[in-house]
């Protein structure tokens, strides 16, 4: 009986040992899987921080701002939600409370369906925006124009006026310069 004993005991023992292994293994398993979250959720601040830094560099530029749908934010249909060109989210709720947070501080979540719904109205406000200054500098190249050639026919004159001087060097004063001379005794007499 000693013997039978002894060999329950050894086994006993055995599958003590192998499940005391099992959980060493899971426990490493555990904290490998913990590292890697640690190190992704590491990664995911890094990359929320570079796109908010990237993307407001571009929305303070444009100066946009853009308005949000208030079901992204579980918020009631009179609530008025705007992303500012600080990437700040201003939530004006219908009792006159007013919320602000900037984008960064949203779950990666909810920062997906900001960006979903906030990026093509700004590429349409970037589209009517150049449309605009398209139509500006087209005008103000017109005015130009018109402009460079009253300062051509100016610049003309006075070549002219230039030229007589010169044909005539044997006179004084050339006959414009004579007049002009003329008129300025006749006003101070005046």
């Amino acid at each position: 009986m000693k013997f039978g004993l002894l060999i329950v005991m050894a086994t006993n023992v055995e599958a003590e040992i192998k499940e005391f292994d099992e959980v060493l293994k899971s426990t490493d398993l555990l904290v490998d899987e913990s590292v890697q979250i640690y190190e992704l959720e590491s990664e995911k601040g890094n990359v929320i921080d570079e796109l908010y830094n990237s993307l407001k560099v571009i929305t303070e530029f444009l100066g946009f701002s853009v308005e949000l749908s208030p079901s992204i934010f579980n918020e009631a249909e009179e609530t008025k939600i705007t992303l500012t060109p600080s990437l700040e989210v201003v939530i004006k709720k219908s009792n006159g409370k007013v919320e602000q947070k900037r984008l960064d501080e949203f779950s990666t979540k909810k920062i997906a369906a900001i960006l979903k719904n906030s990026i093509m109205p700004i590429i349409e406000l970037c589209k009517n925006e150049k449309i605009i200054q398209n139509k500006n500098i087209t005008f103000l190249k017109a005015v130009t124009g018109k402009l460079d050639k009253i300062q051509k026919i100016n610049s003309e004159k006075n070549n002219t006026n230039t030229d007589t001087t010169i044909k005539n060097p044997n006179n004084d004063l050339s006959p414009s310069m004579e007049t002009a001379s003329t008129q300025g005794i006749q006003n101070e007499v005046s």
